[in-house]
């Protein structure tokens, strides 16, 4: 399935990939996230979306993007509808499929917008594809993560004061991850210039496909498996966990599991004007001894996540208006 390209009108469509998006379109987003932000900061709920309702139908779980897409229609007056795929009361576990569920979700609902987070791959396709009403993917299995990655950008701009010329490490689990996937495509769209540093144990390296693919656009790429010899280059270290959940079995996530570990020694050696970034959650690779470095963002970067969640509900639901 294609999925619709923005083209700076976000009204009525869904959001499944990074790939729907122009330079324009992400200019806009964070010019409208900049607005959500002072919704906030004032502590004025807004009304823009009144009369509306957002669902949202999780099958895996989740803090940050439950919450924060949560908190941002209710932050701008929608009334929201959490969905949980998985549990006892849900059809899903009598082997009803997506298909089914996210039109039954609007019906039982309401519902104006569905955002959707599953394990499979195609799940926000197979979603939008079926759907009565705009899809945001809110993660789809190894594959996607737009908003997380949109809102890792927005970060990026707000801390590093621009989005070009960068040099970035991806660290950890560069397989499975979909949040440095995503990001990784959002860069390229960006920044014409980007270096790219992935350092992964080699079973869990980054999709050869994807690096081909950023190749073709320019995209100066370097596979490692060692952080410190790159380490003093970088502008941006982001870390992801190692995701216990793909593995087969307990030995073989065990060999990983411990790889690399960001502590004061190893921010040490980093550049003073670098930021470290985390999707999160984080189980052990990030020292806790860290969180007072300045140069540490990831909780800043999830506050972002509420803006630029509350940016994309207003575009589609409202468009420009308002």
């Amino acid at each position: 399935m294609l999925v619709k390209k923005m083209k700076r009108n976000f009204l009525g469509k869904s959001i499944v990939s990074v790939d729907q998006f122009s330079r324009q379109d992400v200019d806009l987003l964070f010019k409208t996230a900049k607005a959500m932000e002072k919704i906030v900061k004032k502590k004025k709920p807004s009304q823009l979306l009144k009369g509306y309702c957002v669902a949202e139908l999780f099958y895996q779980p989740s803090t940050r993007t439950f919450t924060s897409f949560l908190a941002a229609a209710e932050w701008l007056g929608a009334l929201t509808i959490p969905v949980h795929g998985m549990d006892s009361y849900s059809s899903a576990v009598k082997g009803e499929t997506i298909e089914d569920t996210v039109r039954v979700v609007h019906q039982t609902t309401a519902a104006d917008l569905i955002v959707i987070r599953h394990p499979a791959d195609d799940s926000a396709e197979i979603a939008t594809e079926f759907s009565y009403v705009p899809i945001i993917n809110g993660g789809s299995g190894k594959k996607e993560h737009p908003t997380q990655a949109l809102l890792d950008l927005y970060t990026i701009k707000k801390e590093l004061g621009r989005m070009t010329n960068l040099k970035v490490i991806f660290l950890g689990d560069l397989k499975y991850g979909r949040t440095v996937k995503s990001l990784g495509k959002l860069l390229t769209l960006v920044d014409k210039k980007l270096e790219l540093f992935l350092v992964s144990p080699k079973i869990l390296q980054m999709p050869k496909t994807l690096i081909k693919e950023w190749q073709t656009k320019g995209v100066k790429i370097h596979e490692t498996e060692n952080l410190l010899p790159v380490l003093s280059q970088a502008d941006i270290l982001y870390v992801t966990r190692i995701q216990k959940e793909w593995f087969k079995n307990e030995k073989e996530y065990q060999k990983v599991a411990k790889s690399y570990i960001i502590d004061k020694k190893i921010m040490e050696k980093a550049k003073k004007k670098m930021i470290l970034m985390h999707p999160l959650p984080r189980v052990g690779e990030i020292a806790y001894e860290v969180d007072d470095d300045l140069r540490t963002v990831y909780f800043r970067q999830m506050r972002n996540g509420l803006y630029l969640r509350m940016a994309l509900l207003k575009l589609i639901l409202r468009g420009n208006k308002g």
